[in-house]
């Protein structure tokens, strides 16, 4: 806690020579997780992944209330990404995730039976994947497929980077979905599209019913200045962030409905 403490505040108060930052985020990794070296073992995998969809769309999925105004049957047969308790919808809203993301601790500990019997790609980073790592055996045995862990390097607001390969490691961003966008960059997709992301801080919640763990404004002003970062890396690419949620708060992105994206 104290590395990162400090680190923060040397970047608020200063800027540091390209030279030093570049430092940053390893040693922010040090702070992060004790198990940083053990995450390594998955970048095998991670290499394997990279650019397995180049050229082609995913949908990434998030569990604003939006959905229940959202037909999400339209792209059952498009490539998805889950994100921590959507699984609680998958049969109403007829559909299969071939990718899952998890970052929270909290939610992958009240939730990990569900989400490791999912029939899916799992990608745990941040404090799940640190969570995992400590209890590994006993977590493995609950898991339909082993799930695929990725380094996080600090926060994405502090070293404005962007995880472009996750043999590297990602940077939060403030929400799962943050991370999800650096999942896909990594997997190759040229064309993403945002649903359920309604970004909304006053009287939010899931589409399942449930309350969000914060509704601070300051909280959100954060992540749409990770989901900048997000739009120009992928814009500087060639690549593209669209947003197809129904309605909300978010407007970094260009928005175009499902509807629209489907008729082509």
């Amino acid at each position: 806690m104290m590395l990162e403490k400090t680190l923060n505040s040397i970047e608020r108060k200063i800027k540091l020579p390209l030279s030093i930052k570049k430092l940053g985020p390893p040693l922010n990794s040090l702070y992060y997780h004790r198990f940083y070296k053990e995450f390594i073992e998955y970048d095998k995998l991670l290499s394997k992944l990279r650019d397995k969809h180049k050229g082609e769309r995913c949908f990434i999925i998030g569990t604003g209330p939006s959905l229940q105004k959202t037909n999400i049957s339209l792209i059952k047969d498009e490539f998805l990404f889950g994100v921590n308790t959507l699984y609680k919808g998958l049969e109403k809203f007829g559909i299969n995730c071939q990718y899952w993301v998890v970052g929270d601790r909290k939610v992958f500990i009240e939730h990990y039976k569900p989400l490791l019997g999912l029939d899916t790609t799992m990608f745990l980073a941040g404090h799940a994947g640190r969570e995992f790592l400590e209890k590994k055996e006993y977590y493995s045995k609950e898991a339909k497929i082993e799930p695929i862990l990725v380094k996080t390097l600090g926060r994405m607001n502090v070293w404005s980077r962007f995880g472009e390969d996750l043999t590297i490691g990602t940077y939060s961003g403030g929400n799962v979905v943050i991370t999800s966008i650096q999942v896909a960059f990594h997997l190759g997709f040229e064309e993403v599209y945002l649903l359920g992301c309604d970004s909304t801080y006053k009287g939010s919640h899931h589409f399942d019913g449930k309350k969000h763990s914060f509704q601070k404004e300051r909280k959100w002003s954060y992540i749409f200045a990770a989901y900048e970062l997000c739009k120009k890396t992928y814009e500087n690419a060639g690549r593209k962030i669209y947003n197809s949620t129904v309605g909300g708060q978010l407007e970094v992105f260009e928005r175009k409905s499902l509807e629209e994206v489907m008729r082509g």
